[in-house]
């Protein structure tokens, strides 16, 4: 048509050429589409950014304006007071009396009482310095004021069904799981000193213990003490004991 041969090596060169250049342009006008859209929307996301800073300020500054206003000086009408008539002085002289002078004896006062006047105020001192200070209180979270706490509540506890036992015949507590040094005490000051004790607690035993020294609840039966106390009497005493 144009009088181009298609097979020709120089024509298709340039038909390549021609193809790539388009190829490139359109690559370009959608790249810069998609970057003006990109453009558009970041300079739209700075303007809410700015709004929202606009308004955050303005919002800022309301209390401050309002408490200028609250602080404005209060206009009071002023009062205009009535004039005083002052009434005139009459100078009346009044007659001078001589009144005799009073002869005061001087006394002369001991040398013991000025002795004693001075040495008061050493002797007050002296007394601050030798008083004791007062014993300091136990504060509430002591070990104690925990201890003689659980103390006064051992009544509470059924010994007639647990036993009774003294801290003679004490066996070491802490080898039950879950027992440390400051539990063990806690059971002591209670009066539960013994395994066959705690192998024969029941589970009205176990509530009121648990309540009593402040444990954990329910700690005393996912540990099974009462189990571990049987098994560590029967290893220690045998089982021909009766727990």
């Amino acid at each position: 048509m144009f009088g181009l041969d298609p097979f020709s090596r120089p024509v298709a060169i340039t038909e390549a050429l021609l193809i790539l250049s388009l190829a490139a342009f359109v690559g370009w006008l959608l790249g810069r589409l998609v970057l003006n859209g990109r453009i558009s929307a970041l300079q739209a996301d700075i303007a809410d950014k700015e709004a929202a800073l606009d308004d955050c300020r303005r919002a800022k500054a309301a209390p401050s304006v309002n408490t200028q206003r609250a602080a404005a000086p209060v206009m009071t009408t002023p009062v205009v007071a009535a004039p005083v008539v002052e009434a005139p002085v009459v100078a009346v002289a009044a007659p001078v009396v001589e009144v005799p002078a009073m002869h005061v004896p001087s006394v002369e006062v001991p040398a013991m009482a000025a002795a004693a006047a001075v040495a008061a105020p050493v002797m007050e001192k002296i007394t601050t310095v030798a008083t004791p200070a007062p014993a300091p209180v136990p504060m509430g979270g002591s070990e104690d004021v925990v201890l003689n706490r659980i103390a006064a509540r051992a009544s509470e506890i059924n010994f007639d069904r647990i036993g009774r036992a003294t801290a003679a015949e004490a066996d070491d507590l802490k080898d039950i799981v879950g027992v440390g040094p400051f539990l063990e005490r806690k059971l002591h000051s209670l009066g539960i000193y013994t395994f066959r004790q705690v192998a024969n607690f029941t589970k009205e035993d176990i509530a009121k213990v648990n309540e009593i020294i402040e444990f954990f609840p329910g700690r005393i039966q996912r540990d099974n003490w009462v189990d571990q106390s049987k098994s560590f009497y029967e290893t220690k005493y045998g089982k021909k004991h009766d727990a």
